[in-house]
């Protein structure tokens, strides 16, 4: 019977030992260290730089593990074509209309190429700025800067995370590029035809994109369009230019080819917010277009008589 009560503090001293060298193994490093910059599956890192401003956007350089760094880690990238041309032939192959464009470096300025993952800091990563002006930049292209990590001081670099393609992204207050936006259009159409004119009602909506600080572009009438799915040639037969003004009117230009004459109408071509805070674009203008009606097509002036309507959360999605 005595060798029960031996056996019973044994059995126990031993289970309290392997459950301590099991806790053990999660105070150490879990994770192997390694260094990468963020981004998303295909590499890109998107930021939004405002039209009519230089703005800061940021590389992201990350250290992976369950536990800080030690010591500090000097991170070096450097520019890298390649990756650009990867992903533009992995995407879109021969159809070079659809590639991403290498940002011309008269856009964008980065200081210093270097950053420090510090071991004093709580934070897991480090960034290394680029000062972005977008201006004069189309929303008709990506804009790309592509980059890799070049060297570090410590730990392994990830393989499959050591490239980025940094992706400006226009907007101003009235659009964005980040996402497509839309405004709603309701108003009176009506055709200058040989047989006379002919009114009616229309509701569309549209795509807005932003050209500049105060400008957007859109098409004029009801001629609207699917993102990614347009054509140059329809871009040039059917934009418009759009200006909002400082003081509250607004400016209506061709785009492309488009012949568009903007309306002296007081009551009109003007933009306010209202008191939900959605804005308010009131337009008049005229432009020519090919209209079949009643089995019969000729070309004639169409005049727009029009509300425009962007609620704030088409540009915070």
């Amino acid at each position: 019977m005595k060798i029960k009560y031996y056996i019973i503090p044994v059995m126990a001293a031993a289970a309290m030992m392997t459950a301590c060298d099991e806790n053990d193994q999660f105070k150490g490093e879990l994770y192997e260290k390694v260094i990468y910059v963020l981004s998303d599956n295909d590499h890109i890192f998107s930021s939004v730089h405002q039209l009519g401003e230089t703005s800061d956007g940021y590389l992201t350089i990350y250290c992976g593990g369950t536990e800080h760094i030690t010591q500090d880690v000097k991170v070096e990238v450097e520019p890298y074509q390649q990756v650009l041309d990867d992903y533009n032939y992995i995407n879109f192959d021969l159809d070079e209309s659809r590639y991403a464009r290498l940002l011309d470096p008269a856009h964008y300025t980065i200081e210093s190429y270097s950053t420090v993952l510090s071991a004093n800091s709580p934070d897991y990563y480090s960034l290394i700025p680029i000062k972005v002006n977008p201006d004069g930049l189309s929303p008709d292209s990506t804009y790309i800067i592509p980059m890799r990590i070049k060297s570090v001081s410590d730990h392994r670099v990830n393989p499959d995370k050591d490239k980025v393609l940094y992706r400006v992204v226009l907007a101003n207050k009235f659009a964005t590029m980040e996402h497509t936006t839309y405004y709603q259009m309701t108003g009176v159409e009506t055709l200058g035809l040989a047989a006379g004119d002919n009114a009616s009602g229309i509701s569309v909506t549209r795509v807005v994109a932003p050209l500049s600080k105060n400008q957007v572009r859109m098409f004029a009438g009801t001629h609207s369009y699917v993102p990614n799915n347009v054509t140059l040639e329809e871009i040039d037969t059917y934009a418009m230019t759009v200006t909002l003004n400082d003081d509250h009117t607004v400016s209506i230009e061709p785009y492309g080819s488009i012949e568009v004459e903007q309306l002296d109408n007081p009551e009109s071509n003007c933009w306010e917010y209202n008191e939900k805070g959605w804005l308010m674009l009131y337009m008049n203008y005229r432009y020519k277009d090919t209209v079949t009606y009643n089995g019969t097509t000729e070309t004639c002036w169409v005049t727009m008589e029009e509300t425009n309507t962007l609620k704030p959360e088409q540009l915070e999605k």
